[in-house]
């Protein structure tokens, strides 16, 4: 790299030397014209040379320097108009997720709502709202293959753009004693240079909701691998409703829920106590355990449990969600803010589910 830099401004200084020697004031043609090249180069070794070679000219050349400091921001700035429009080999992966992002979050909004509708168990309206996860589910698909894309040489192609203009930027500072960017780190200019521009403005919004997308993915599964990895006390049923019900609250943006150990106690032993004793409730006969609030503080869980599910039927983990999903009091439930563990207990074809919350 240093060997590169040293021939290039071996060779950009025999331009230099030609352009004194031909003339006393100002800069020559071949001069400038070498100089408008090596100034929009890619190379940002070429971008320096020429930059250093105008101000070797003197002060003759300065006025010529600042024209061409003036082309050069406007052609950093068109390669940057391309570059965020995608008519570059550098196509934009931000504005491709974020038009599809913002319908998602439209549609989100829309859905949660029929989601928390009182339905009057009403099958056609049941019927609708499975047909309004589906395409909702299809939506976020699609997000989620957007936001999967490489984006290295988009950014790539970026920085080399918004680092052209931060150098052009800095230059033009010379011709401008009181510019207002003088005074800002080379980050907050870059930041400032892509905030005043046209179509630049729209990147940080492209890629922060991208970011977003990313970060949902990961955190789905992260839950995922931490409910898959449960050994002991957690059976092969329990993380498959765990599964399904944690992708249909990322599919509607809510929280995750990982199953905690205790919360499922809790559960398991309301299920069990329905099987043994013949009743199917949410108060207990059971003393110390009315409640679900009961059992869950008798199962040492130290959250905040914040519903209640039971279903009897099936020992299937899809039956008793589609049950619950068509039961308007119990889909509420699973679909609540806030909660950030799940407990669930199965015995036989009892089941209960818990919510719940916890600190961490």
């Amino acid at each position: 790299m240093c060997m590169n830099r040293f021939l290039l401004q071996i060779a950009f200084g025999l331009v230099l030397a030609s352009s004194l020697s031909a003339q006393d004031e100002g800069a020559s043609a071949d001069f400038k014209q070498r100089a408008n090249q090596w100034m929009v180069s890619g190379d940002a070794a070429k971008r320096k040379a020429a930059y250093r070679s105008w101000m070797q000219l003197g002060a003759e050349a300065q006025p010529d320097y600042h024209k061409a400091l003036d082309a050069a921001a406007k052609h950093h700035s068109k390669q940057l108009d391309e570059l965020v429009r995608g008519r570059t080999v550098a196509a934009n992966p931000y504005a491709a997720h974020l038009a599809l992002a913002k319908q998602l979050d439209e549609e989100r909004v829309r859905v949660m709502a029929l989601i928390k509708t009182d339905w009057k168990k009403d099958a056609a309206k049941i019927k609708m709202l499975r047909e309004e996860m589906t395409k909702l589910e299809k939506l976020w698909s699609r997000v989620n293959r957007l936001a999967a894309a490489d984006t290295k040489r988009f950014d790539a192609a970026l920085e080399g753009t918004l680092g052209g203009m931060l150098e052009v930027a800095r230059e033009q500072e010379r011709f401008d004693m009181d510019s207002e960017t003088s005074s800002m780190t080379d980050e907050e200019l870059g930041a400032y240079l892509l905030k005043d521009h046209v179509e630049g403005s729209v990147l940080p919004a492209q890629r922060e909701r991208f970011e977003v997308t990313r970060k949902q993915a990961a955190a789905l599964a992260a839950v995922e691998k931490d409910n898959a990895a449960l050994e002991h006390w957690a059976s092969a049923t329990m993380k498959s409703f765990a599964t399904l019900l944690n992708k249909e609250r990322g599919i509607t943006g809510l929280s995750l829920l990982r199953l905690e150990e205790k919360l499922c106690a809790a559960t398991r032993g309301h299920s069990e106590d329905m099987a043994r004793l013949g009743f199917f409730a949410h108060e207990s006969p059971v003393e110390g355990k009315t409640s679900p609030w009961d059992r869950a503080r008798l199962a040492g869980f130290t959250g905040n449990a914040s519903g209640e599910n039971i279903f009897m039927g099936s020992p299937g983990f899809a039956a008793a969600y589609q049950a619950w999903f068509g039961s308007d009091g119990h889909r509420f439930i699973m679909f609540g803010e806030g909660a950030n563990v799940l407990g669930v207990g199965i015995a036989g074809v009892h089941w209960t589910l818990n919510t719940g919350k916890t600190g961490d």
